[in-house]
């Protein structure tokens, strides 16, 4: 299905309609064994500021493993009604996120260092307004470099600069303030999509073909995102490294349904619907930073870190570099620091998806086919009873981001088979709608992305082996960091191509 645009509402006799149409199952008179290997890149041209980076990513994967067990090779086809069905089992692949994104240039406006600052300025006025700085020292003190709180790790990792003489540090500023930032930035990320998909399909009459199915979801998500600064000119920091990972796990189900109904040889349509996939997902983030100074750094009284007669100790004792000098105490390295990754879970329930399809068969010469799916991307849901979530997903708040961000799609696909002889010629296309409203910063950005497809089959009586090749581009924007005032920042442009080429080879029995 690969090769038609990956439409499958009526076409039928697929080992994907286990995880696509199960009504397809009906079509079935023999039993199938088949296997998917694929091979996919992934290429990013990152536009940012006036600078454009190029990346890549490879993955070699099993798309698809399934098997069809049908009633038919072994009960005659009787003359009216059910005429039989079929069992499918599949192992499925639908998403790769393999992919590396990297984009970077001289930024005269800002540095991450100011989101860090506008970060500490809000917990000090916001839900934890009386923060001071002795709650970072308390912080140091007692978990080293290895902080519970990201402002701990920004103010020892003298990424953000406090107001002098002030007690609770606030109001902060970025380091090197109005200095130029050289940023260049890299997103890894790897995972997948998977489920094993048990379906089945029956056949009344020839006409009607009905089908039930049952998936069991897995999720593995894993990305790093690194933004490295060097400052032009720079007084006290030269530069800094700050790093963000994420790792999602998630386990759910899905139910799906389906028709197809053929009035007579020539056409044949088709419904289905696929449940949401209810995930419980458990997630752990972490960060990381590591400081470059173009100079020492005083520690003493009226100095930040705020001194106490203690503190070189301290820092020296957890892999700072200290030196004395007349006495008086310098920095002259921070270590690598890190705050505790933090872990929590939460359930997702995903969009439904409603599709329907037409095709049209001309004999043994092969048919074109078209589906149209509705996808409710508004109805997504997060939640959580864990007091580690965020307080976004207990009260409900980010549902109402998720109205506020998302629309409902409709995605079209559309494919043709031309067949001669024992060889089948496949072509498609298909058009996924931008799910996001749109957003101010980017009204004139479509995220609608669209695949081309095509293929080669052949077959004998007893095997066959598929060729085919996708090619989909799309274009997102991506911003490292955001500021209160949106011209103070950046984003990037990242125009996405991805090549999947997958082989089948099946076999009847």
């Amino acid at each position: 299905m690969q090769a038609l645009g990956g439409n499958h509402s009526a076409i039928g006799a697929d080992v994907s309609n286990i995880s696509g149409n199960p009504a397809g199952l009906g079509f079935y008179t023999r039993s199938e064994l088949s296997i998917s290997p694929m091979f996919s890149t992934s290429k990013n041209a990152s536009q940012y500021i006036n600078n454009t980076q190029n990346a890549s990513a490879n993955q070699l994967a099993i798309g698809n493993l399934g098997v069809v067990f049908s009633s038919k090779n072994r009960n005659p086809v009787r003359s009216g009604g059910w005429q039989g069905g079929s069992f499918g089992i599949s192992y499925s692949r639908q998403n790769i996120f393999k992919n590396t994104v990297r984009f970077g240039d001289r930024n005269e406006f800002s540095s991450m260092s100011d989101f860090f600052a506008e970060y500490a300025n809000q917990e000090a006025t916001g839900s934890q307004q009386g923060v001071v700085v002795g709650d970072f020292k308390n912080d140091l003190y007692n978990n080293g470099t290895v902080f519970d709180f990201p402002t701990s790790m920004y103010y020892y990792g003298l990424v953000i600069d406090p107001q002098p003489g002030s007690q609770i540090g606030y109001p902060y500023s970025g380091i090197e303030a109005g200095k130029t930032a050289n940023q260049n930035f890299v997103s890894t990320s790897t995972g997948y999509t998977s489920g094993w998909n048990f379906a089945y399909g029956a056949n009344y009459m020839n006409k009607l073909y009905v089908g039930v199915g049952f998936s069991l979801a897995r999720m593995n998500y894993t990305n790093t995102k690194t933004m490295n600064e060097d400052f032009d000119n720079a007084g006290g920091v030269s530069g800094f490294s700050y790093t963000n990972d994420l790792s999602t796990n998630g386990r759910g189900f899905n139910l799906s349904g389906g028709l197809i109904y053929r009035p007579n040889d020539l056409l044949r349509i088709g419904v289905s619907v696929t449940s949401p996939t209810w995930f419980n997902i458990t997630e752990s983030a972490g960060q990381s930073l590591q400081t470059r100074l173009a100079r020492p750094f005083e520690l003493s009284q009226g100095t930040f870190p705020e001194y106490s007669s203690d503190l070189p100790d301290v820092l020296r004792r957890n892999g700072y570099g200290i030196n004395t000098s007349s006495g008086v105490n310098y920095i002259t390295g921070v270590p690598d620091l890190s705050v505790l990754p933090f872990e929590s879970s939460y359930r997702l329930r995903t969009p439904t998806k409603l599709t329907g399809g037409v095709g049209l068969f001309f004999g043994k010469n092969g048919f074109i086919s078209a589906d149209a799916e509705y996808v409710n991307y508004t109805g997504m849901k997060l939640s959580s009873d864990d007091q580690n979530a965020s307080q976004d997903l207990r009260d409900g708040y980010a549902n109402s981001l998720i109205r506020s961000t998302y629309r409902n799609v409709v995605n079209l696909k559309v494919g043709g088979e031309y067949r001669i002889d024992k060889v089948s010629l496949r072509a498609g296309v298909s058009y996924y709608q931008d799910p996001y409203k749109q957003i101010a910063q980017f009204n004139s950005l479509d995220r609608s992305r669209y695949i081309f497809s095509a293929g080669v089959g052949y077959k004998t009586d007893r095997f066959y082996i598929d060729a085919a090749v996708t090619h989909g581009q799309q274009t997102t924007a991506y911003s490292p960091y955001i500021l209160a005032n949106t011209n103070d920042y950046a984003s990037a442009k990242i125009k996405n191509q991805t090549t999947n080429a997958i082989l089948t080879l099946g076999t009847y029995f």
